[in-house]
């Protein structure tokens, strides 16, 4: 999701509003919708819960990267809640448990740290240069309050962090590097022939009269599958969509034009001095007046926040806090920060935090929404909105009616829809609405296929619904010889070839014991030969597979022969001269280095999944 909203979202209004949803839930937080505590949750970790909107945001998060990745073809069965539950959960846990940890170790994410993060994601930017509408448009239309962003970008800055602790503690060792050498630089001398189609098989090779015998002798292996004939309903939201009214249309933008019209931001900093347990009001009181002195005397904020602030977080970054639109920040704060110019710093300014001195270092002016590119985006997304609440209607409909009902008539006319009749086909292979597998996967269901009955409503991409049900059964049949001919012959070329490539196997082997070279061999059988010397694992000259084989076979065997497939018109028959262990030394130094970092990312990799193997075993995790 992250992913996509560094990269998508490339006008003001790109997909403001699905059905006005997205805005209603970025507008008021969704998580008002779920209460907290043990009672909602769905399992506990070291005492904390992970409720249900926790789950159930995490699932959404799931389909989301599932459908960016995927696309529009992507099988609905992949989106379903019961598939993706038990990993996002398991992905909650991880989570929750490296958070708790991060939490004890001190580790914090400052506000300037998450102030760059924002202001660099290429999707909050219009013309290179971040825009707060953009901003505020992009999250709405991934279900997120600015709120939320913040806080998933400080988990993420502190579980960065703590994998960095962890897996940066990782070295190699010479001795194990040298190791790694051993395997991965070995070298190896390889020999093999080439052997194409021709060299053996003859293109007339197969008669007609063993076709015919072959047919013959195997009337079981051309049968015609099973078909039926199947009456369908099909239900799209794209026959759903109507022109939206004008008066729809203006009430709706009249709703909406609040959201897109952008305050100004000023980005701020800020000392914060807080009240020690031990310190007196008396001296808390002289700590402010000290600051207070201080900064009216020309120093500037930045210059002494680091020694005297108590915000750890900001301090270490100038104090500095991010940009505020007039809501990120305590009343007290927001209203002094109004009444600051850029370049002014304000006296002392209590809150619950404590007191602080807020510097304004920059503000930009507010923004206006499109207003033209806002009523367009509006029209399409109430339009789809009515359809697509019209057709889900309808859907729910239909499947109430077919549950019980004889044929799919009374549920076409519930919907006003048309009951349609497939042509035939089988379990593997269908056209139209039946090239689906999922959509023949229920036709050839034991409830439909064995019992009779409608299907269940089949939801397929680009908005579609099915319910299907069998017409007619057409069992199988035999095909005549005419038909398969082609297919007869292709057998048969395919087993003589193999015996053909056999036998060569046969010879070679049996001229290799009696001492010929390869070299020779090539010359007897009329075949192409080729040498590698020194080929490593990671050599581009061999082919792929003749490599592959070639660092499977045992060093200690060169008078084994082994048969590779190329592709479906050559093959290799590889000998294995000669292995020469590698050896660090022999590396170039940039390789060496490669190699060590490549054994080092296995180790940082196994010591990062002990680390969290580690602490789940050490934690209270109870799942409901």
């Amino acid at each position: 999701m992250l992913q996509s909203m560094r990269e998508g979202a490339k006008s003001t209004g790109s997909k403001i509003i699905i059905g006005l949803i997205a805005i209603s839930f970025a507008a008021f937080g969704i998580e008002s919708l779920f209460p907290s505590g043990s009672g909602n949750a769905v399992a506990e970790v070291n005492g904390e819960d992970i409720t249900v909107f926790d789950l159930q945001q995490a699932v959404v998060d799931q389909k989301r990267r599932l459908a960016q990745i995927l696309g529009d073809q992507i099988d609905p069965a992949l989106l379903d809640d019961d598939r993706l539950r038990p990993g996002a959960l398991s992905g909650l846990i991880d989570r929750r448990l490296l958070l708790q940890t991060g939490n004890i170790l001190g580790l914090v994410a400052s506000q300037q740290q998450i102030g760059e993060i924002v202001a660099a994601t290429t999707a909050f930017q219009i013309d290179g240069q971040f825009s707060v509408d953009q901003y505020k448009i992009v999250l709405a239309n991934n279900g997120l309050t600015p709120e939320r962003f913040r806080r998933m970008q400080s988990e993420a800055i502190v579980l960065d962090q703590l994998q960095s602790s962890i897996v940066n503690s990782e070295f190699v060792t010479p001795a194990e590097a040298a190791a790694g050498a051993n395997i991965l630089a070995e070298r190896r001398d390889v020999r093999y022939l080439l052997i194409d189609r021709a060299d053996v098989l003859e293109i007339d090779a197969i008669d007609a009269a063993a076709q015919r015998a072959y047919f013959d002798a195997n009337p079981e292996v051309f049968l015609a599958p099973e078909q039926v004939i199947a009456e369908y309903i099909l239900l799209s939201r794209a026959d759903y969509l109507e022109p939206v009214s004008e008066a729809e249309l203006e009430a709706a933008f009249e709703d909406a034009i609040t959201e897109y019209e952008v305050a100004s931001q000023s980005l701020v900093s800020h000392i914060l001095l807080i009240q020690q347990d031990t310190e007196s009001a008396d001296d808390y009181a002289a700590r402010i007046n000290s600051v207070a002195q201080r900064l009216t005397e020309g120093e500037l904020l930045a210059d002494i926040v680091g020694e005297v602030s108590d915000d750890i977080g900001s301090s270490a970054f100038g104090g500095a806090l991010g940009y505020t639109d007039g809501t990120a920040f305590p009343e007290a704060m927001e209203e002094a920060i109004a009444a600051l110019a850029v370049g002014e710093t304000s006296g002392p300014v209590q809150t619950e935090a404590g007191t602080h001195f807020i510097r304004v270092d920059d503000r930009t002016a507010g923004e206006s929404a499109n207003e033209e590119q806002l009523r367009r985006d509006l029209r399409e997304s109430l339009q789809t909105a009515a359809a697509q609440r019209a057709l889900l209607i309808d859907v729910e409909t239909v499947r109430d009616i077919a549950f019980n009902a004889p044929d799919l008539s009374a549920a076409a006319q519930g919907v006003g829809a048309i009951v349609q009749r497939s042509q035939p086909f089988d379990r593997n292979e269908g056209e139209g609405l039946f090239a689906n597998s999922r959509v023949r996967e229920a036709v050839f269901s034991e409830e439909v296929f064995d019992r009779g009955n409608n299907s269940d409503v089949v939801e397929l991409a680009d908005n579609r619904f099915a319910v299907v049900r069998v017409a007619e059964r057409l069992p199988p049949r035999q095909r005549i010889f005419a038909e398969v001919a082609e297919e007869v012959e292709a057998i048969l070329r395919e087993a003589t070839l193999r015996e053909g490539l056999a036998a060569l196997e046969r010879r070679a082997a049996e001229q290799l014991d009696q001492g010929d070279s390869l070299e020779t061999i090539a010359e007897t059988e009329g075949l192409e030969w080729r040498v590698e010397l020194g080929a490593t694992r990671t050599n581009t000259l061999l082919p792929r597979a003749v490599r592959d084989a070639a660092f499977a076979m045992s060093v200690a065997d060169s008078q084994r022969l082994e048969l590779v497939d190329l592709d479906s018109e050559q093959w290799a028959l590889i000998q294995l001269a000669r292995s020469v262990p590698g050896r660090l030394q022999s590396l170039a130094e940039i390789d060496q280095r490669e190699l060590s970092s490549q054994i080092g990312g296995d180790y940082q990799q196994r010591a990062w999944a002990e680390y969290l193997r580690a602490l789940k075993s050490d934690s209270d995790i109870v799942i409901r």
